[in-house]
């Protein structure tokens, strides 16, 4: 079944009373899926819904409030990994904890060359990527 096909069935689903269901409008690339906005007749009138379909997930919003709503929860979690600098960021931060546990809890020991090249590289593209935006 096609993504348009799986919208309009979506819509029919929830809205048993749906007449004349049609695609209103694509936004492709939406959230790394397609949003369709699917309009339909019912007795009471004419009415849309948001409906977000990606791989096998499919997400229905009666209104935009509802649309709104989902993507703020849905884009949270993104907004996080992207503040601490992505992948770069954690590794980062990995390395660098490494060489804060061996400076406070093995003092006599000496932290490897490898381990601070490594941090150098890392910070370095982590600030460098952060100058460029």
């Amino acid at each position: 079944m096609e993504y348009k096909e799986k919208a309009i069935e979506e819509v029919r689903r929830i809205t048993s009373d749906a007449k004349n269901c049609r695609i209103v409008n694509v936004h492709p690339d939406f959230m790394n899926g397609t949003l369709y906005v699917v309009g339909f007749d019912t007795d009471e009138g004419k009415f849309h819904n948001y409906v977000y379909v990606h791989k096998n997930e499919i997400y229905l919003a009666k209104n935009e409030a509802l649309l709104l709503s989902w993507i703020s929860k849905k884009t949270r979690g993104l907004s996080l990994l992207e503040q601490i600098g992505g992948s770069a960021g954690i590794i980062g931060l990995i390395i660098t904890l490494t060489i804060v546990f061996l400076v406070i809890f093995r003092p006599e020991a000496e932290v490897p060359k490898e381990l601070w090249a490594a941090l150098t590289a890392v910070l370095a593209f982590y600030f460098g990527s952060k100058v460029a935006k």
